[in-house]
């Protein structure tokens, strides 16, 4: 159950700078009682789009900042009886994913990874048991020692082998599903294929095969399609940013992308394009962070 908060209509009011027409450029800033946009709110009857897990909605794609509805709710009563409604801790949030190698097994810790650290994804679905062009791109371009130097720095990478093996018969059926979902979502009819996405999983490259002394020609490609996918990415921050959306840090370093929603009294409430979000107070920020919040509490006149 989400509803609001007694003090909600003491909540700190910061107007939004700039004079633009776009309606955009002109929301309420998140320091006063705006809002969380329904395109990042549950699917809960309310008018809210569900948010794909790992996924980031094409609403939220191609409309990037939707804008926020002052009359919409601002803040999860901490009461609440659903805890799905909490937001999340930010120390949890920036939790960083499990290591797992170079090539991770994991789609969700890929993407983690890859939003927390700006790099673009390289799927690699392999069939290590039946293909003979499997094991020669293994052997001749993912086992040279360059090209995993160039890669660990390049990109985030996941694993996707047709081989499941092991001695839980659930867990193997419960992987051989994972895989095959994997291989539908991404039109996999064949490998070796290699797919490359941006952070937010749009698809920049999708390469099937392998053959014998073409390594130099398959790194050529992937290093076109981390260029262009970095360069998407990029993009697409800068237009996230007008909307309001900026890097966040806490004091180790750890960053996240995300808008913050609402302010009272050093408490924060920011959410990730894909709809996560997470509460902190303003103590546990970096410098850099609580230098900004100052400014923006200076230049609308607020102590």
């Amino acid at each position: 159950m989400i509803r609001r908060l007694s003090w909600l209509s003491s909540v700190l009011i910061l107007a939004s700078c700039g004079t633009s027409e776009d309606p955009f450029e002109t929301e309420p800033n998140p320091f006063g009682a705006t809002g969380i946009p329904a395109a990042l709110r549950r699917g809960d009857g309310q008018g809210g789009t569900p948010i794909a897990p790992g996924g980031i909605s094409d609403e939220m794609k191609n409309n990037p900042g939707v804008v926020l509805d002052p009359n919409e709710i601002v803040y999860t009563d901490p009461d609440a009886e659903d805890p799905d409604s909490l937001p999340t801790e930010l120390d949890t949030l920036l939790s960083e994913a499990p290591q797992e190698g170079p090539w991770s097994k994991s789609y969700t810790n890929v993407f983690k990874r890859a939003r927390r650290e700006d790099k673009p994804v390289l799927i690699w679905f392999t069939d290590s048991q039946n293909s003979v062009n499997c094991k020669m791109l293994s052997q001749e371009l993912f086992g040279d020692v360059e090209f995993e130097e160039w890669a660990e720095e390049t990109f985030v990478r996941l694993q996707v082998d047709s081989r499941v093996s092991g001695d839980n018969g659930d867990e193997v059926a419960r992987r051989k599903d994972y895989v095959q979902e994997l291989k539908k979502r991404f039109k996999v009819l064949g490998t070796p294929m290699l797919v490359v996405l941006t952070p937010a999983e749009d698809v920049i490259m999708r390469e099937k095969g392998y053959v014998r002394g073409q390594a130099n020609f398959k790194w050529g490609q992937l290093r076109q399609a981390a260029e262009v996918a970095s360069k998407k990415h990029q993009a697409w921050k800068s237009k996230m940013e007008k909307k309001g959306y900026r890097t966040w840090k806490d004091p180790r370093g750890r960053k996240i992308f995300a808008k913050l929603v609402a302010y009272k009294d050093g408490e924060l409430v920011i959410v990730e394009p894909d709809g996560t979000r997470a509460r902190t107070k303003e103590k546990n920020l970096s410098p850099a962070d609580q230098d900004w919040i100052a400014q923006q509490k200076r230049a609308r006149g607020i102590e």
